[in-house]
């Protein structure tokens, strides 16, 4: 019985040793793929999120001051009525 007991120890401290060990080893293999991953991303010359959003408000900013901008040419201006009151020119 004492050796069976021993043995059944035995087996369960190697049973969580290999669990810390699967453990460590999971932690290990997200962080390289995680490096990874970001090497390849910082290769790639991609746009930060933040950056992003801010050249996405100055082309909505842009947009709109060029929508006014079309407004006002398509606008129609108000001509100063020319004088008809020009000298006829006599007839020789």
């Amino acid at each position: 019985m004492v050796n069976k007991s021993k043995i059944l120890s035995d087996l369960s401290k190697i049973a969580v040793d290999a669990m810390g060990t699967f453990s460590s080893l999971k932690k290990e293999i997200e962080t390289l793929v995680s490096l990874r991953v970001n090497k390849v991303i910082n290769k790639m010359n991609l746009v930060k999120r933040d950056e992003f959003d801010v050249l996405k408000k100055m082309v909505q900013k842009m947009v709109v001051e060029n929508e006014k901008t079309q407004k006002i040419k398509k606008k129609p201006q108000l001509k100063k009525k020319k004088s008809h009151n020009r000298k006829k020119k006599a007839k020789n």
